[in-house]
């Protein structure tokens, strides 16, 4: 991983955060409407998640530009796998099962 692509790679990751807060506000106004239960509140758990993950990217990346500066523990492939590909998986499961509970409904509304 180069400075220049890990450095852009995590506003990637900030802009997931800004979408699941995008959906955070429609959600709650959909919930509100329909008097469904407050389940939005899964997408603050995944924005949780995913700034974990973004910790952990961040941290990577200055592993790599300076490796005397970190433990050697946390520029293993377990503690990446555990810090970044971990909570971002459960993060897009939780958004995606979220998200399905309020807008599947536009998939069942189709016109011919």
């Amino acid at each position: 991983m180069s400075a220049l692509t890990g450095f852009f790679s995590v506003f990637g990751l900030l802009a997931e955060i800004y979408l699941l807060y995008i959906y955070v506000i429609l959600s709650r106004k959909l919930g509100n409407v329909t008097k469904m239960k407050p389940y939005y509140r899964g997408f603050y758990a995944a924005i949780g998640l995913i700034t974990v993950a973004v910790l952990a990217h961040l941290l990577r990346l200055i592993s790599s530009l300076a490796p005397q500066s970190l433990p050697p523990a946390l520029n293993t492939d377990d503690f990446y796998l555990f810090t970044y590909y971990g909570p971002l998986a459960l993060a897009a499961t939780i958004s995606l099962m979220i998200a399905w509970r309020y807008w599947g409904w536009l998939f069942k509304e189709r016109g011919p």
